[in-house]
């Protein structure tokens, strides 16, 4: 298969009067807004598109765009290669009455979500495959049990029993440690209230000192 050029923007009009189709690929460092999810943007999106007609001369534009990607893995919080791939099915409609006339003649509803606008001639396909890619990220990134850190790979192999009794380990210390805390704030108290009397007592023997200095 040919590696054509990408074109980051086409007139979709005039790829449909020809069935153009695109075999390309994209370097993931161009894709700003998909480079946001990822660990690193290293590597490439694979696109093969086909532009062509409906029945009803609606352009079309369908195909695959694939990419492997490196995430964060959320339990390790380590790079985790994860492959992305997302089937293209867009109708272009030339303006807001033609996309409404296109939603409405659709047999299945789901196909409303998949009309783009072009007012001006002109498709924006950097952002379509960007678009599509986003959509295909996993809502959570991870790596596969056994291919985790050892530290997660060792919390995991702990029979339940013992995971249960470490927590209540960690809750057990944080309950003695508030308490400790709380014992020193009154401990704390008690020397002030202590301190402050004795301060009283030493007042009231230096009045009376100099009383009878009077007398």
């Amino acid at each position: 298969m040919s590696i054509d050029p990408f074109p980051e923007r086409v007139s979709p009009r005039k790829w449909c009067d020809r069935n153009g189709t695109i075999n390309s690929s994209i370097p993931l460092g161009k894709l700003l807004r998909l480079s946001e999810y990822l660990d690193e943007n290293h590597g490439q999106a694979e696109v093969c598109l086909s532009f062509d007609r409906d029945a009803s001369g609606t352009c079309c534009l369908t195909g695959t765009v694939t990419a492997r990607v490196s995430l964060e893995c959320q339990r390790c919080l380590k790079p985790v290669a994860v492959d992305l791939e997302s089937a293209v099915a867009i109708k272009v409609a030339a303006n807001e009455a033609d996309s409404a006339r296109i939603a409405e003649s659709a047999a299945d509803p789901l196909e409303k979500l998949e009309i783009i606008v072009c007012d001006d001639g002109e498709l924006n396909l950097l952002s379509v495959i960007e678009d599509e890619l986003i959509m295909s990220l996993p809502i959570v990134a991870s790596h596969a049990d056994e291919q985790c850190s050892e530290a997660w790979n060792r919390l995991h192999a702990q029979p339940p029993d013992t995971a249960r009794a470490g927590q209540g380990n960690i809750k057990g210390m944080e309950v003695l440690e508030k308490l400790r805390q709380e014992l020193h704030q009154d401990n704390e108290l008690k020397d002030s209230t202590t301190r402050d009397k004795k301060r009283g007592k030493k007042r009231k023997k230096g009045k009376k000192g100099t009383e009878q200095d009077k007398d």
